[in-house]
C-alpha cells in the first residue's frame, strides 16, 4: 500500500510542479516585459488580469502534459520524444489560453484592458519550454536516485520460457531505473503458478516475453489480468510488428482484415530526399575536418586504400558500391573463412566482438562509427538515406527468407532505429523487428528523433564493435 501512495505522491508533486512553473513562466514574461527596459514602453496593463490568466496557461499545460502521457512513471529517462511532447504541450497551452483569453476579454469584471501582450505570450512560451525540460530533467534523476533505493518500482512478472525472457528479466532485475521490480519469471503455459505469483506478491504489470506465443493462451493470460486488476503487457514479434496498419474494412457485413501497405507514398519520399540533401551537405560541410585527419591517421598505420567500396544491398534489392573509411588489414576478405567459427552474431550476419582483422585506427573509428562517415557520399547519390535499414552484404542477403526482403522496400540509411536501440549487440530478428518497424511508421518527425537520439550513441559508443 505504501508503494502505491509513493507513486500517486510523486504524480501529484509532478503536475501541481507542471503548473505552477508553467505558470510562473508567464507572470516571469509579464514581469520582464513591463519591468525591464529591454523593450519598448509598454501599454496599460493590469497585473490581477495576467495573474489569473496565468491560471488558465498552467492549468491547460498540465491537461495537455496529461494528454501527452507525461505523466505515467515509466520512461527512466528524460529524452527527445519527451522533450517533443513538451513543446507541443506547452505550444498548445499557450494558443488554447490565448484564444480563451480573446473570446472573454472584455467580459469578465476587472478586465480594462483589449488584449494580451504578444510580447508576453512569446516569452512566456520560451520560458515555458525551457524552465519545464530543466525542472523534468532534475525531477527525472531524482527519480532515477530513488529507484535504485527500491522506491516507485513496478512490481512486475515475466512471462516466457526461452532465453530472450530469462534475459529480459535479468535486464530488468538489474536495472532498478528502468521503474520495474521482477518478482517473477512464469513459463507460459503455468497458469496456476502465475495465479499464485500474482495473488502473492500484490503484481501491478504482467509482461509476456515470449517469441512465439499461442494466441489462446493470451488471451486466457489477458483475462486473468484484468480480472485481477493487473495490468498487461507484451514484447512485440515480428508478426505483431509487420501488422501493424492493419485495417478493418465490410464486405457483404462481414469485417475482414486488410494490410494497408503505406511505405513512402510519393511526397514522402520527395521530402525525405529533400531533408537527406539539405542535411547531407551540412554534415559533409561540418565533418571535414574529421575525414581529413582520419584519412592521415589511417594513410600512417598501413597501406591500402583510405576509403573503401564495398558492395551491399539498397532499395528493391539491387547492389551499389558503399562507402566507408578501411578499417582492417587490406587481406581482411580472405581472413573471413578462417574466423568462421569465432562468429557472435545469429542468422545471416558475420561479427566478432575482438575482430583480429581490425586496425588500431579502425577500431577507434569503428567504436564512434567514424568508418561510415564517407556513406554521406552515398547519400547525395541518392543509393543511401541519413535514416533507414543499414544495407547488409550479399552473403547475408542470400539467406533472407522472403519475407525478410521488406527491407528492401525503402533507402538503406546511414542509421536507424535499430542502431539508437542496440547496434551491434542485436540480434537479426530484433534488428528486423526495429527496421520493420520504422518502415511501417515512418514520418519526417520520427527520423529527425532518430538523429537526434544517434549522437549520443556515438559519442558514448555503445552497443559497437
Amino acid at each position: 500500500m505504501q508503494r502505491i501512495d509513493h507513486k500517486a505522491l510523486f504524480k501529484l508533486v509532478l503536475a501541481v510542479l507542471d503548473l505552477t512553473i508553467i505558470a510562473g513562466g508567464f507572470m516571469s514574461a509579464y514581469w520582464i516585459r513591463f519591468h525591464t527596459p529591454f523593450f519598448p514602453p509598454p501599454p496599460i496593463s493590469n497585473f490581477g488580469t495576467y495573474f489569473r490568466f496565468s491560471f488558465l496557461l498552467g492549468f491547460v499545460g498540465f491537461v495537455t502534459l496529461y494528454s501527452a502521457g507525461m505523466y505515467r512513471l515509466q520512461q527512466p529517462f528524460f529524452g527527445i520524444d519527451d522533450f517533443f511532447s513538451v513543446v507541443k504541450a506547452v505550444t498548445l497551452s499557450h494558443l488554447i489560453a490565448a484564444a480563451v483569453g480573446f473570446a472573454v476579454r472584455g467580459r469578465l469584471p476587472g478586465d480594462e484592458i483589449e488584449t494580451y501582450s504578444r510580447i508576453v505570450l512569446a516569452i512566456s512560451w520560451l520560458l515555458g519550454i525551457v524552465l519545464v525540460t530543466f525542472w523534468r530533467m532534475g525531477y527525472d534523476m531524482v527519480l532515477i536516485m530513488l529507484r535504485k533505493r527500491g522506491l516507485v518500482l513496478a512490481r512486475v512478472v515475466i512471462v516466457g520460457e526461452n532465453d530472450f525472457s530469462r534475459s529480459f528479466y535479468g535486464l530488468l532485475k538489474e536495472n532498478p531505473e528502468l521503474g520495474y521490480l521482477p518478482v517473477g519469471l512464469v513459463e507460459e503455459d503455468d497458469q496456476a503458478a502465475l495465479e499464485k505469483t500474482i495473488r502473492r506478491g500484490q503484481v501491478d504489470e504482467v509482461i509476456l516475453a515470449a517469441r512465439d506465443a499461442d494466441s489462446n493462451r493470451v488471451m486466457v493470460l489477458m483475462g486473468h489480468c484484468q480480472q485481477e486488476g493487473v495490468v498487461f503487457s507484451m514484447v512485440p514479434t515480428l508478426f505483431h510488428v509487420l501488422t501493424s496498419q492493419i485495417q478493418i474494412r465490410e464486405v457483404a457485413g462481414v469485417p475482414i482484415f486488410v494490410l494497408d501497405e503505406r511505405i513512402f507514398l510519393r511526397s514522402s519520399r520527395i521530402l525525405k530526399r529533400a531533408i537527406d540533401l539539405v542535411l547531407g551537405i551540412c554534415a559533409l560541410i561540418l565533418l571535414s575536418p574529421v575525414w581529413i585527419l582520419t584519412s592521415i591517421l589511417i594513410r600512417l598505420e598501413s597501406t591500402g586504400p583510405i576509403i573503401l567500396k564495398q558492395a551491399r544491398i539498397g532499395k528493391r534489392a539491387q547492389p551499389f558500391s558503399c562507402f566507408k573509411f578501411r578499417s582492417m588489414r587490406p587481406d581482411a576478405d580472405a581472413m573471413q573463412d578462417e574466423l568462421e567459427h569465432l562468429n557472435e552474431a545469429q542468422g545471416p550476419l558475420f561479427k566478432i566482438r575482438n575482430d583480429p582483422r581490425i586496425t588500431r585506427v579502425g577500431r577507434v573509428i569503428r567504436k564512434f562509427s567514424i568508418d561510415e562517415l564517407p556513406q554521406l557520399i552515398n547519400v547525395l547519390r541518392g543509393e543511401m538515406s541519413l535514416v533507414g535499414p543499414r544495407p547488409p552484404l550479399p552473403s547475408e542477403v542470400d539467406e533472407y527468407e522472403p519475407w525478410q526482403r521488406k527491407r528492401f522496400e525503402v533507402l538503406p540509411g546511414m542509421t536507424g532505429l535499430a542502431q539508437i536501440s542496440g547496434r551491434s549487440d542485436l540480434t537479426f530478428d530484433e534488428t528486423l523487428r526495429f527496421d520493420f518497424y520504422y518502415i511501417e511508421n515512418w514520418s519526417p518527425l520520427v527520423d529527425i528523433k532518430i538523429m537526434l537520439k544517434t549522437a549520443p550513441k556515438v559519442i558514448l559508443a555503445r552497443g559497437a564493435y
